[in-house]
């Protein structure tokens, strides 16, 4: 492999290699490549030993998969019998090099595992899983985004996923490995496990965290100021138990909410750097450079001064007029001899924001419209009339400190309109209201003219012809009349037991996979439509490279019927197919009915006419596409 791969070494005829990488991977090593055709960096695995056929497929299935936290696979093949996959760089320090310089802090921590999460549940829709979680696979780019690697191919080299079975067994050890991750941002150890694939050295090893009652110890042992909710959910995930979640699904719900993820400094950011105290204070738990995420109301709340809007809120709505105390009212608690208590408003319909304080100098801005409060009929005895007031400065003084101005809120004179100007008020303007209700209504009376002007019509003058009764002696019955009459009329015939099947849903069966093979393209094997194609993954070898014995195709028909010929058209040559007459639950129970190799127009007769609800096509082998590729391409099944 020296003289295959190393340093100016050209695979494919496309990648040169040019540097090598850490790698934690057993089985494969890691290479700095350029793709010299596209002119960008790529990374280059080349797989030595392991489950090499597994690996090459699975990293197949992830490129499926698209989510821009999943890093993506750009080629798979082989190169002088040597093995590859081809993925997009990736720039940025992983998590095990983050827990070299300590812990992460619980928001962070909450961030990351939760952006990870989130792209595992994505994938797991598709089928995948990663199956090989370790610090080392988790990246935190510089435009602080989180990019997992690895994705299927990893366990799959490892053979991870041979011991684990059905998909619900993966799911859930895939969100076991998320909570391992999560355990090792908090705490900086890696709680270990019998299908651990942490290295205890080299790259990417974490320190291991000590174990108490069968799983590792909780994180608030190890480090203080642990959230509550975080510790319990490593606990319980980890314990001897099946407890916590068992999907990524379920574990974003316990994460979230969580914040924004930031690896940059303040003053890396184009901010200022910190100074004085803030300077000083190390930062607890954060890797150099690392800051504690914060989310923005609660920054804001530290922050601000009392009274300061936070972004996105609106200021408060300021009135234009000050109220006099109601003679006669009741002082208020605490309210300065002889001042009364107002009489209470009624709540305003709605007050529009108030322009931004402008100089004592400027000119006086434009009159803001504002809703008018309700009131009931009749005249409004308890509410105070306006007093008009001028602006300070432009010769009258401003309101006392002691007199209640507005709705009580504090007032500013400079935001103040000038007496001269009116108080606009805005109406309900019910013109679009209007508009909308009479553009409604012409859809309606189009849909009704059209469904009037395509009714079939019927003539008043047609009518149903009177039944005759069956002893009627009528002159007109003629010995043909008399001989059908014992005859059933069509509307009440019975189908004939002959009729021809009719598929009515097609999916697919892979005995190593509970999603079956490219089961969302299945109904295009039976839409009529020959330019529409279901297929299988691509293999090295006609016999599914030794990953499964075979695969499956499974039509269900609309009603019993008798099926007596299969007629598959196939985009290849080859292989071999065996007809049944069972379902998904036992597709290889039953006598063979027909069998053979494939061809583009493949006619399998049954032994003999069989009466059934549903029929199994096995395939055992592959057929070979006209371009050399191993695996089953149908455009269209038939049954007669």
């Amino acid at each position: 492999m020296v003289d295959v791969v190393g340093r100016g070494a050209v695979l494919a005829g496309r990648y040169r290699i040019l540097q090598p990488l850490p790698s934690d991977l057993v089985g494969s090593t890691s290479w700095q490549a350029i793709d010299q055709i596209l002119d960008r960096p790529v990374h280059v695995r080349i797989l030595v030993e392991g489950n090499i056929p597994q690996a090459l497929d699975s990293a197949r299935r992830a490129a499926l998969v698209s989510d821009a936290r999943l890093v993506r696979v750009l080629d798979v093949g082989s190169h002088q019998g040597i093995s590859f996959v081809v993925t997009e760089q990736v720039v940025g320090p992983s998590l095990a090099e983050l827990l070299t310089h300590g812990p992460l802090t619980a928001d962070q921590a909450r961030a990351i595992v939760g952006e990870t999460a989130a792209a595992l549940e994505v994938a797991r829709r598709r089928g995948v899983h990663h199956l090989a979680l370790r610090p080392s696979v988790l990246h935190i780019t510089p435009d602080d985004r989180v990019i997992l690697t690895g994705l299927a191919f990893d366990g799959a080299l490892l053979g991870q996923g041979l011991s684990l079975g059905d998909a619900r067994t993966t799911t859930r050890a895939d969100t076991i490995g998320l909570v391992r991750l999560l355990y090792a941002a908090l705490t900086g150890r890696w709680p270990a496990g019998d299908d651990d694939v942490v290295s205890a050295s080299g790259p990417g090893s974490v320190p291991v965290a000590p174990t108490a009652d069968g799983g590792p110890v909780p994180p608030s042992a190890l480090v203080a100021d642990v959230p509550a909710d975080l510790d319990t959910l490593c606990a319980v995930t980890l314990g001897p138990y099946e407890d916590g979640p068992h999907t990524p699904a379920e574990l974003v719900r316990e994460l979230e909410p969580w914040g924004e993820i930031r690896t940059a400094a303040p003053n890396e950011r184009g901010g200022s750097a910190p100074t004085g105290d803030a300077a000083a204070a190390p930062a607890i738990g954060l890797a150099p450079g690392l800051v504690q995420r914060q989310s923005v109301r609660s920054t804001f709340e530290e922050t601000s001064p009392a009274g300061a809007n936070l972004p996105g809120t609106p200021p408060p709505a300021q009135p234009r007029a000050t109220f006099p105390p109601v003679a006669g009212g009741t002082p208020q608690p605490g309210a300065a001899p002889g001042q009364a208590r107002r009489a209470p408003l009624p709540p305003p319909v709605r007050t529009s924001v108030a322009p931004p304080q402008a100089p004592l100098h400027a000119e006086p801005p434009a009159p803001t419209r504002t809703f008018a409060p309700s009131f009931p009929p009749g005249p409004p005895p308890s509410v105070p009339t306006r007093v008009p007031t001028t602006r300070p400065g432009a010769g009258a003084p401003g309101p006392r400190a002691d007199q209640p101005t507005g709705f009580g809120l504090p007032f500013e004179g400079a935001s103040r309109a000038p007496a001269s100007e009116p108080i606009a008020e805005r109406r309900f303007d019910p013109t679009k209201l209007v508009l909308a209700l009479v553009v409604v209504a012409v859809v309606i009376g189009v849909i009704i003219a059209v469904n009037s002007l395509f009714r079939p019509v019927s003539g008043p003058t047609e009518a149903k012809p009177a039944p005759v009764p069956a002893n009627s002696s009528s002159p007109a019955a003629s010995p043909s009349a008399s001989a059908s009459a014992g005859k059933p009329t069509p509307s009440t015939s019975a189908v004939p037991s002959g009729a021809a099947p009719v598929i009515a849903s097609a999916t697919t069966i892979d005995p190593s996979d509970n999603n079956g093979e490219h089961e969302e393209l299945a109904a295009r094997a039976i839409d009529g439509d020959p330019a529409t194609t279901w297929y299988t993954q691509i293999y090295k070898s006609p016999d599914f490279s030794g990953i499964k014995p075979a695969v499956g195709f499974v039509l269900t028909l609309s009603a019993p019927a008798t099926v007596s010929t299969v007629t598959l058209h196939v985009n290849g040559t080859g292989g071999n197919v065996e007809v049944r007459s069972t379902n998904a639950a036992s597709p290889t129970t039953g006598p063979i009915l027909a069998s053979g190799a494939l061809s583009p127009n493949t006619v399998l007769k049954l032994t003999a006419p069989t009466q059934t609800t549903s029929i199994v096509l096995w395939f055992t082998s592959l057929a070979q596409t006209p371009d050399g590729s191993n695996r089953i391409e149908i455009s269209e099944i038939t049954l007669s």
